[in-house]
């Protein structure tokens, strides 16, 4: 603990951890007959995991790492025990450790960052860090640590097998593409109706807001909801381990959920079909209830079609929708039209609710990261709908001539939707992605967890690892 500053605690314990890790030089820890229970015993005295002197071609090195991490946070936390009144306070009595872990985490990162001459505003911190901002990751679940053992899960991709993906709005998208007509016609006639300079250039600027975040929640939808995902992960464990009732147990609760969300599903689907219908069946009675001579009804029919042309309802937008409201009270009076706007309403609710779901998938999560890449190999598609070269010959590259990451600028990805442009990071190794919310401790650059802080966020409150913890100290 010496070099995280000035000690506080309990100073029986760190001297307790300081003579376990003398002992430990003396001799080859990699050698030892049970290095899970010396992981936990260290960890438990203060001693973090990089330093316990365990190799990363020991062939226990990721269950060592397991158990290391939770029991150091839980040593720490005992250590630390007198300083938590300060990071605390202003909390509620009886605050959990969700609430109280988050405190302890900025703080520390903060001194240790001032101790290096970086800044103690996380923001500014992780700039001095090297990170960059605006991407976004989708996923059906929580992710604490990005795992390469989980690349290419979702999508099968070839390219997605080698390297963790994110989307961000394009930074310098062609300028062709950010206006919506360059036909002089079309502005000078704007210009006639009284719109100055400004507002032509306003309304002819195509926005690509959003972009990253709206890919990213198409690829939160792709493998099922959350509930199924999680399934098919046990059941797929549970198959390596032979446990055939739990795999038979796991794929009956996959099974149900997704039978439960395609019938879902087919139910919205009807519900919108009947909405459409009668809709659409009684703004035909309203706007042919009248009786007109037949050059007025013919110029009534034309302007049916122009307002609703073939799908119109599939198109329309909220304003569109107003419109067609205001045209039926002109057309019959706001008494007559009654029945037909009560129909729009409803429609448009039901549309919404389907439009809803379609982006978005049950338990969906949408991540906003920062990236690490200090040589990263950048490549323009200038906004081109057909790809030259695939995304997996250019992240082959990338790996093969050393860069660490890959910027896919202008490209067009469809996630599971419409596709939109976008630009597309891609890393290569989880410790170069940060929430966005991380406390950037700069002690932990070289740890996946996202949220880098000195203490691993929520482990303390995991049941399963305590559990654990406990049986190997029994």
């Amino acid at each position: 603990m010496a070099e995280l500053g000035a000690f506080f605690g309990n100073p029986n314990i760190q001297r307790q951890g300081a003579r376990a890790r003398a002992l430990a030089e003396k001799r080859d820890v990699n050698t030892l007959r049970d290095p899970l229970t010396y992981a936990v015993m260290q960890g438990l005295l203060g001693t973090r995991p990089d330093e316990m002197g365990f190799s990363v071609l020991n062939p226990d090195y990721e269950k060592i790492k397991k158990v290391a991490e939770p029991a150091f946070a839980l040593g720490l936390l005992g250590q630390a025990a007198p300083a938590l009144a300060p990071l605390t306070k202003g909390l509620p009595v009886g605050a959990s450790i969700k609430e109280i872990t988050p405190a302890i985490n900025q703080q520390m990162a903060k001194e240790a960052a001032e101790r290096i001459g970086q800044s103690a505003n996380p923001y500014t911190r992780s700039l001095q860090q090297g990170y960059d901002y605006g991407w976004y990751h989708g996923s059906t679940g929580d992710i604490k640590a990005f795992d390469k053992g989980l690349l290419g899960e979702a999508t099968g991709a070839e390219s997605a097998k080698k390297g963790f993906f994110f989307a961000r709005d394009p930074q310098n998208p062609p300028a062709a593409m950010l206006q919506k007509s360059n036909d002089p016609k079309s502005i000078e006639f704007l210009k006639k109706l009284g719109k100055t300079d400004e507002e032509i250039a306003k309304l002819n600027t195509v926005s690509m807001e959003g972009h990253g975040a709206e890919t990213a929640s198409g690829y939160a939808q792709i493998g099922g909801s959350r509930e199924y995902r999680e399934a098919m992960r046990k059941a797929k464990a549970a198959e390596k381990r032979g446990n055939w009732d739990e795999y038979e147990k796991q794929m009956l609760i996959a099974e149900d959920s997704e039978i439960k969300r395609m019938n879902d599903a087919q139910l919205l689907v009807a519900k919108y079909g009947d909405a459409r219908d009668t809709m659409t069946e009684k703004i035909n009675q309203t706007f042919y209830s009248l009786q007109h001579p037949q050059a007025q009804a013919e110029l009534l029919d034309k302007k049916y079609k122009e307002l609703m042309p073939y799908g119109w309802y599939n198109t329309y937008t909220p304003e569109q929708f107003n419109n067609l409201k205001t045209e039926l009270v002109d057309l019959v009076g706001e008494k007559a039209a009654k029945s037909a706007i009560k129909e729009i309403d409803n429609f448009k609710a039901i549309a919404a609710e389907r439009a809803l779901i379609d982006k978005t998938q049950e338990g969906g999560n949408v991540m906003p990261v920062a990236l690490r890449y200090e040589n990263p190999m950048v490549y323009d598609f200038k906004g081109q709908a057909y790809r030259e070269q695939s995304y997996n010959d250019l992240v082959e590259e990338a790996k093969r001539k050393g860069h660490d990451a890959l910027i896919l600028k202008n490209t067009f990805d469809a996630g599971s939707g419409t596709p939109k442009l976008v630009d597309v990071g891609v890393v290569f190794e989880p410790n170069q992605i940060r929430s966005k919310f991380a406390a950037f401790d700069p002690t932990r650059t070289k740890e996946a967890d996202i949220l880098a802080g000195l203490l691993p966020l929520g482990v303390l409150a995991d049941e399963e690892k305590r559990k654990e913890i406990t049986s190997l100290l029994e």
